[in-house]
């Protein structure tokens, strides 16, 4: 992983949830805290001022309940050989945010979406993730949100 982090005063509220909701998504798959829980721990905690509180519980609390879904949608669409478990853990939170956004909040255009999460990945990693995070949303998506992209 990288230290690269965005400007704290370039990232927008909305910006700053996805991110929140990326790294809660990371600590639930390692600590097994429950949603309300969790949520509760980072808006103690870990949560930057200018977050859309709102938009964080939602992402959060989707993904949780969509984990089995959307890793279902990532196994499917990786390169031959490759495993969900062979991702590493912050790339797989990313993706299953991401793609849970897709699925739920559709009042977000899909490329907005992609542009989104690919952002995400540039804060966390230097290197090809952003593009695999790339590829593989926009995959997706034009699979659950077709009539975007013809």
């Amino acid at each position: 992983m990288s230290d690269k982090k965005p400007k704290a005063d370039h990232i927008t509220p909305r910006q700053q949830a996805r991110i929140a909701a990326v790294q809660a998504l990371f600590q639930q798959d390692f600590n097994k805290v429950a949603v309300p829980r969790l949520l509760l721990d980072f808006r103690a905690s870990f949560l930057e001022e200018n977050t859309d509180e709102t938009l964080f519980a939602n992402l959060v609390d989707a993904a949780a309940e969509r984990v089995a879904e959307t890793d279902a949608i990532i196994s499917a669409n990786l390169s031959e050989g490759w495993t969900i478990e062979r991702i590493d853990p912050v790339l797989r939170s990313i993706l299953r945010v991401g793609i849970t956004e897709l699925m739920v909040m559709l009042d977000v255009p899909a490329r907005v979406v992609i542009t989104e999460y690919v952002d995400v990945a540039h804060a966390f990693f230097g290197g090809k993730e952003p593009g695999m995070v790339n590829g593989m949303l926009d995959k997706v998506a034009r699979s659950i949100r077709e009539s975007e992209f013809s």
